[in-house]
């Protein structure tokens, strides 16, 4: 087994707060380790404000549903994307 880590700082997420205070706390010369749970950069530049990343994230939601069954998930009825919606929802994202 190999001998556990020693850091000085530990940051929890490493969206964009978490960026810039793990380079500053390098800077100083701090060991520092991130842990993310989930997107490396935090949602914003994968999901979330982007808008390509948005109709990425709505035509994803879409090919899941259009393959629900095959994730025990049953659909009842139709199912259809909509153009106009999803780039509203990119607009208000992006404020």
């Amino acid at each position: 087994m190999s001998e556990p880590e020693q850091f000085e700082v530990l940051i929890l997420g490493s969206g964009e707060a978490g960026k810039l205070l793990a380079w500053h706390m390098a800077g100083l010369g701090r060991r520092i380790a991130v842990v993310e749970r989930r997107w490396i950069g935090g949602s914003c530049p994968n999901i979330a404000c982007l808008p390509s990343k948005n109709e990425i994230w709505s035509a994803r939601v879409a090919h899941l549903t259009k393959h629900a069954a095959q994730f025990g998930t049953m659909i009842t009825g139709p199912h259809s994307l909509d153009e106009t919606a999803i780039l509203s929802t990119t607009r208000t994202v992006l404020g």
